[in-house]
């Protein structure tokens, strides 16, 4: 008989992707789960699940476009489940009557869209997006309380939005704040847009599902939250998919000095990208700081030195040059915002293979048994 293969996600890792994909990572292989698979487009989705995390659904679905958009609809009605996380979430929403052309599979109202929305009292360049005739505002930043199951956890909101009413199964409320809570708008123009709100909703469509979350239940500082995500995803059938093994493999003075070159300008990168203190850049509709590429060199940093101990590792020959190149990038990257989304893509791109290299040297994809 046939042994059952893990469960294969697809993660989006593509334009419009933030960093939040590492905690999602992350999250997933301290808990054992490494069959993941980085796609950075919809082009053909082979896995049992499809994770759009954080990041900006403007620039989602202007790469992926109205084709990309009928793949993941297509992949959700053939049995695939959709998770998403903030972005992916407004991006799976049909939240106004004129909506921009995303996947729109879950009618809704969202609590934070307003004509005039509350005055904004910090953080200003994360607190507004402009959508169709109105704006969709982040009220508050950080942990916050959600009813789920019965009980209370907690798990941070970096724009996600509240779920007033949805053709949805509600999951997850807002329902307190915290002391850690950071207000974008008053406290009492928060209360009103956020708490009593869904936070977490679900929907069959076809023989598929959708999982939508508000909040970052996959942010590695959240372990209640963490456990309540693994425990969704240990419900999703598998579907008999299995991830291929990433590069080749390397030993001796081969791997040395592979993971010298590559550690070398990881290393170099993250500092050169600490030191861009003064720069912002909007990329799309979001902003971005120099501490968003320098978490991108710091998972790379990780994953080489874990990689660096092992005997035999599995390898990518041009990754050296590419750390390299984006290191160079990095020292002369100035206040262009198209250079710096060069860069952004360049680095998630080298984290992503860092990635599939690690899982597959940590434990190589295992092919079904037979009798």
């Amino acid at each position: 008989m046939t042994a059952e293969l893990p469960l294969k996600i697809a993660l989006y890792t593509g334009k419009g992707a933030s960093h939040s994909w590492i905690w999602f990572v992350d999250t997933l292989s301290s808990h054992g789960i490494n069959t993941i698979e980085f796609i950075t487009d919809t082009g053909d989705i082979a896995a049992d699940v499809l994770v759009v995390s954080g990041g900006d659904p403007f620039a989602l679905f202007s790469h992926i476009g109205k084709h990309g958009v009928s793949r993941i609809r297509s992949f959700i009605e053939k049995g695939g489940t959709y998770i998403g996380i903030c972005a992916g979430t407004y991006f799976a929403l049909r939240f106004h009557e004129n909506p921009y052309p995303w996947l729109n599979l879950v009618d809704g109202e969202i609590s934070n869209f307003a004509i005039e929305p509350p005055p904004n009292i910090r953080m200003p360049h994360k607190y507004l997006v402009k959508y169709r005739d109105g704006f969709v505002f982040h009220p508050v930043r950080e942990a916050v309380t959600l009813e789920y199951n019965g009980y209370t956890i907690q798990a941070p909101l970096y724009g996600g939005p509240g779920i007033l009413s949805a053709n949805a199964e509600p999951l997850a409320s807002y329902s307190q704040f915290t002391p850690k809570t950071m207000f974008l708008c008053g406290k009492e123009e928060a209360r009103q847009a956020l708490l009593g709100k869904r936070a977490l909703i679900t929907k069959k469509v076809s023989r598929g599902c959708l999982y939508l979350f508000g909040p970052h239940f996959e942010h590695p500082h959240f372990p209640d939250a963490n456990r309540e995500l693994i425990a969704l995803l240990s419900k999703i059938p598998h579907r008999g998919y299995h991830v291929e093994p990433t590069g080749s493999q390397i030993k001796g003075n081969e791997k040395r000095t592979w993971i010298k070159e590559v550690k070398r300008w990881v290393s170099n990168g993250r500092l050169a990208a600490f030191g861009l203190q003064n720069y912002q850049w909007k990329i799309g509709e979001k902003m971005y700081d120099p501490e968003r590429l320098a978490y991108f060199f710091q998972a790379c940093f990780k994953l080489v030195s874990f990689l660096e101990l092992q005997q035999s590792i599995r390898a990518i020959p041009d990754i050296p040059e590419r750390a390299r190149t984006l290191t160079l990038q990095v020292r002369n990257l100035g206040p262009d915002a198209a250079q710096a989304e060069i860069l952004l893509e360049g680095i998630k791109t080298l984290t992503s293979d860092l990635y599939s290299l690690y899982f597959s040297t940590l434990q190589p994809p295992q092919l079904p048994r037979t009798p």
